[in-house]
């Protein structure tokens, strides 16, 4: 027999998620990776005097997560700010504001963050004049939770008198700023005042434990360059403690392609991924971009960030290079525009495939589905979206109505054509097992998967878009040992996936959650 394994798990009910034999009772871990998956009596033939036996049960087992879409190091950047998430009115959330005004030194910035006026009783955005009444001393901003725009009051005005005129810059109808700031414009904004590398790379070992509650061991992360500089310190440091497919701004696709740098560079805890590409904007904004008038506002459709032109020549310099792309396209207008662009891209510079993303894909019709699938491109979808914003008079049946709502997110119809799908969570909120709950138990049923087929889009579904299947993503022999136990069965009881609980997590066979106290 070759060396005996480390550890060997018996007695529980694993969820390999591979297509062949995706059931088994246990599992056998030498290292960091899988020796053997299958029966106990395969399991035992790895097992020595030195191996450590783990009874899991009757436990189910699943993969270890894969966020597809995460802002996790964004997240980093962000403690300490003020949540506003959970609020119920903005009157809340101003409150709020003020507590953190009177703890914040004189002209320095308060930040809040997550608000979501769709959760409000007053159900409308946050103006100067509202922000005004929470600090006259401070610069102020409040960023609505889609990240596409955000509040500010007149100090903070004063400071941003320079992007006036970019697009975004909401004035009234005399021209006076109003406080409000979207796309363009918010995002210089938010340049202003974002953490930098250090403070990113400092509180990166908090986010990351984070992830290891909810069974998080991968992610596919967006990161704008600063947090890309804290990941590859942290790294060298050994400080990663999840695995990171890093998705850099599309502003950097140019500079990538004279080096020759191509995505999938680097190992397997740190790996240069996707560029990341927005199309449109978000429903919470007003700025994705539809095909037909957003629902009570006959002249409101959206918008696209990149003219046609410029949005084609960002992804056909990055396909020619060999990056992967990661196109953001929610409205319908720009899933299709986004779809016909990397399928004739594709067309006119034939290579090796590079599973070009779109992000978040929300309203596909059916000739954007067929061409998805021919294109071979993939859904990369957050099916906690559908608890968040799916409900009666929530955001999707105010900004769309209640027939396109019912068109949103149709994970079955992907599933069912065979297009790779992929989950994650844009970080509202984290947590898989949320996601999954929605993906399965939706409110239509086009939104509707079988908790196999969730299950897969939140493990493998993440390997494949990464290129990493061979890895992980599944639990098999020779791949890395990531892997979570749950308390409940989401699969015999899919109607309560969400009342299930993480017990552990693992990554590269160590446990990482709980993590022991010795």
């Amino acid at each position: 027999m070759a060396r005996e394994a480390d550890l060997a798990f018996v007695g529980g009910r694993i969820f390999t998620a591979a297509r062949v034999r995706p059931w088994a009772q246990a599992m056998a871990i030498r290292d960091d990776r899988f020796v053997a998956v299958g029966t106990e009596a395969q399991v035992e033939r790895w097992t020595g005097r030195r191996t450590r036996r783990i009874d899991l049960h009757g436990r189910v087992v699943v993969p270890g997560f894969i966020d597809g879409h995460a802002h996790m190091a964004d997240s980093a950047g962000e403690i300490g700010w003020t949540r506003l998430n959970g609020t119920r009115s903005m009157e809340e959330a101003l409150a709020r504001l003020r507590k953190a005004a009177v703890r914040t030194p004189t002209g320095e910035w308060v930040v809040g963050i997550d608000w979501d006026e769709a959760k409000w009783t007053d159900r409308r955005y946050p103006t100067r004049a509202d922000l005004d009444r929470v600090s006259t001393d401070h610069p102020v901003v409040a960023r609505r939770i889609d990240c596409h725009m955000g509040s500010v009051n007149s100090l903070a005005l004063e400071r941003a008198r320079d992007l006036v005129g970019l697009r975004g810059f909401d004035v009234d109808g005399s021209g006076r700023p109003t406080g409000i700031l979207k796309e363009d414009a918010f995002s210089e904004l938010h340049d202003r005042f974002a953490s930098g590398p250090a403070v990113i790379e400092r509180n990166l070992p908090r986010i990351a434990r984070m992830a290891h509650r909810l069974g998080i061991t991968s992610i596919h992360d967006v990161v704008p360059m600063p947090a890309w500089q804290a990941y590859q310190r942290a790294h060298r440091r050994g400080g990663l403690r999840l695995r990171v497919y890093a998705m850099v701004p599309g502003t950097a696709a140019a500079s990538l392609a004279q080096t020759a740098i191509q995505s999938g560079l680097g190992d397997e805890w740190l790996r240069l991924g996707a560029v990341k590409v927005f199309s449109d904007g978000s429903l919470g904004a007003f700025t994705a971009a539809l095909d037909a008038p957003y629902e009570g506002q006959t002249k409101e459709r959206g918008m696209f960030v990149h003219p046609p032109s410029k949005l084609r020549e960002t992804l056909e310099t990055a396909h020619r290079t060999g990056l992967q792309t990661a196109t953001h396209a929610i409205g319908d207008a720009a899933v299709r525009l986004v779809t016909e662009t990397l399928a004739s891209v594709e067309e006119e510079n034939p290579r090796e495939t590079l599973r070009h993303r779109i992000e978040h894909y929300e309203l596909p019709d059916e000739e954007v589905l067929r061409r998805t699938k021919q294109a071979g491109l993939v859904a990369s979808c957050q099916p906690n979206f559908i608890g968040q914003w799916s409900g009666p008079g929530d955001v999707y049946e105010d900004r769309l109505g209640s027939i396109r709502m019912a068109r949103n997110n149709p994970y079955r119809r992907i599933a069912r054509l065979g297009i790779p799908l992929c989950f994650g969570s844009d970080g509202m909120p984290y947590g898989p097992l949320y996601g999954i709950h929605w993906a399965v138990n939706g409110y239509f049923e086009d939104q509707r998967l079988s908790p196999e087929e969730a299950f897969r889009a939140y493990t493998a579904g993440g390997a494949y878009a990464s290129f990493e299947e061979h890895q992980k993503g599944t639990l098999e022999t020779g791949k890395l040992a990531d892997f979570v136990v749950l308390e409940g069965d989401p699969f015999r009881n899919p109607e309560t996936i969400d009342r299930c609980r993480v017990r552990e997590t693992w990554i590269g066979g160590t446990r990482v959650f709980p993590v022991s106290k010795s």
